[in-house]
């Protein structure tokens, strides 16, 4: 029997102010496989900080490879970027633009991010991040074609001759309503924790 997954909210609710906000939110807000969160580097921003292209793979094995490919000619991609993670990564520290943007092992990541979903009695590995950005798109009426786009999906050629037909206009429409649906999530979590801390300190 199929495990349910904790919902978005709840997921976000425990991620947000930790040091694995970054990496979690490209995973569930963008879609991103560990190995292509791992892979992002800053010269993958674009100059007007809009878009970021997800373009290659960092993948641990005895140590760390670098692939300058995705695991799918689809998973090769490039995605609007929301201000919010724009601005989380202006946060990150680095010395060129060839940096990596998330340079934490990939070990570090996985378990830091089951001891913390445990912690808060959640079952879900991340993995499964993959799985709550197809979720919440899905429950926010985001069409199947799109979220397999954005997602960097493979997909058949009829799914690929409808992508086709997805307007810029039609995907900046859908990126607005998951944008809108984190960024609410975020600013309430933040509320709570801030009133949370005031009354611990008064």
């Amino acid at each position: 029997m199929k495990k349910d997954i904790p919902s978005a909210e709840n997921v976000l609710k425990v991620i947000i102010g930790t040091e694995l906000e970054l990496p979690c939110l490209l995973a569930m807000w963008l879609s991103l496989r560990i190995s292509e969160v791992r892979g992002l580097k800053f010269s993958d921003i674009s100059a007007d900080g809009k878009y970021i292209s997800i373009c290659r793979a960092r993948i641990c094995l005895d140590k760390d490879i670098v692939r300058e490919q995705n695991k799918t000619n689809d998973s090769t991609r490039t995605n609007l970027l929301p201000s919010y993670i724009l601005n989380l990564i202006r946060q990150v520290p680095h010395d060129n633009d060839n940096d990596f943007i998330v340079n934490l092992k990939y070990e570090y990541i996985r378990k830091k991010f089951k001891l913390l979903m445990n912690k808060n009695g959640m079952d879900i590995t991340f993995h499964k991040l993959r799985h709550e950005f197809a979720t919440t798109l899905n429950d926010l009426g985001v069409p199947s074609e799109y979220i397999q786009k954005l997602g960097g999906w493979s997909t058949d050629n009829v799914m690929k001759s409808v992508y086709t037909h997805t307007t810029n206009a039609k995907e900046n429409e859908y990126q607005m309503i998951i944008d809108k649906f984190f960024t609410s999530v975020i600013d309430d979590t933040a509320t709570v924790q801030k009133q949370s801390h005031d009354c611990h300190t008064e």
